[in-house]
């Protein structure tokens, strides 16, 4: 067994949304969006794994949200600097989304979240 390779099955999939043809409309599937929206959201300075949550009243159980970090500078704005922001383990719920965020630095740093909903 290899380093990467773990003693564990393989996750494997249990269960899917409605499968579609390419030829389907999305409406016969059920698989259009009604609604999008965007917003952003700054935060105070922080470093490490966090579990973080936005209250939004758009987000439901069944919305789609994807989440994007950025360090920000004194002025508010997005830029690529030399620590690396991760986000994952999004989950949304009524009216909230809680998502895990890791910022790899070794002092608190600040950042803005974009958010996306699709409902």
């Amino acid at each position: 067994m290899s380093a990467t390779e773990s003693a564990a099955a393989a996750p494997r999939i249990v269960a899917t949304s409605q499968d579609a043809a390419r030829t389907q409309d999305a409406a016969q599937i059920g698989g259009n969006v009604g609604a999008i929206w965007r917003a952003w959201w700054t935060w105070s300075p922080g470093n490490g794994t966090w579990d973080l949550q936005i209250p939004w009243s758009v987000i439901g159980v069944d919305s789609t949200v994807v989440i994007t970090a950025s360090e920000i500078d004194a002025n508010g704005h997005r830029f690529v600097g030399g620590a690396p922001f991760q986000v994952s383990s999004i989950a949304p719920a009524a009216g909230v989304v809680t998502f895990k965020i890791n910022i790899g630095w070794g002092s608190p740093l600040p950042m803005r979240t974009d958010v996306l909903v699709f409902n």
